[in-house]
């Protein structure tokens, strides 16, 4: 069920997406604008384009952060993405710390495959 905020509220409805991993864990997702100010908060993010049918979305990047705002803000994968497209951004906020978040996104991007990450891609090796 949708819910509508008053036109005067702070709050922004957000689409929220789920994704499934390589090991079959979930992991839901909200949607912002590529430019829009980004929560100061850990997690996993993925770079997207919108695109018409039954994926509405074109996963360009996925990566892990400490912080959305400033972890992205000079990451040259996030300014190839860009450059490919992207024009939303997917946040899925984690406390993890960041040995297993890294390992999160390694297991999204197995079942993704997005032709960028913001890692080294060396230790995809061990999932093989």
């Amino acid at each position: 069920m949708a819910r509508e905020f008053p036109m005067d509220s702070g709050r922004i409805p957000r689409r929220t997406v789920t994704y499934r991993s390589q090991s079959s864990v979930y992991y839901g997702f909200t949607e912002f604008g590529i430019d829009q100010p980004r929560p100061h908060a850990a997690g996993i993010f993925m770079l997207a384009e919108e695109t018409v049918g039954p994926d509405i979305w074109r996963i360009l990047l996925v990566g892990e952060t400490a912080d959305f705002t400033a972890g992205i803000k000079h990451n040259t994968a996030v300014r190839e993405a860009r450059r490919r497209g992207a024009s939303r951004i997917l946040l899925h906020f984690s406390p993890l710390g960041s040995q297993a978040r890294l390992n999160a996104a390694q297991d999204l991007w197995l079942a993704i495959r997005s032709p960028l990450v913001s890692w080294a891609t060396a230790p995809l090796h061990r999932f093989g």
